[in-house]
């Protein structure tokens, strides 16, 4: 059984998945939901509601995302560790900052 599925809780929709890894990733940055919105353009409530996982991403919202924050697609689509970004962390866990997500750095 892969990791990503692994980390998945049993009873947690890919949605709500997608949502608590974006928001791990976003304190790591110490990015808000309003910083996120002037960063997108999407309207803060908009971006409120998606990160509590009531209402899912779109793969276009998620992409804009990553490609202004840095953040890895493909860990926040799949928690899969890439070679640019975050190892995904453990059952009960955070996320180690490294030294590029700390200075707020893309993740190339």
């Amino acid at each position: 059984m892969s990791t990503a599925i692994n980390e998945q809780h049993s009873s947690e929709s890919l949605s709500v998945a997608v949502a608590r890894r974006l928001r791990g990733q976003l304190a790591e940055r110490n990015l808000k939901g309003s910083g996120l919105a002037r960063l997108t353009g999407l309207p803060q409530q908009t971006i409120s509601r998606k990160l509590l996982g009531g209402t899912p991403f779109t793969l276009d919202e998620l992409q804009a995302i990553c490609e202004v924050t840095g953040i890895s697609l493909e860990y926040i689509l799949l928690g899969l560790p890439t070679s640019t970004g975050p190892v995904p962390p453990r059952d009960g866990e955070r996320t180690p900052k490294s030294e590029a997500v700390s200075n707020n750095k893309p993740l190339d």
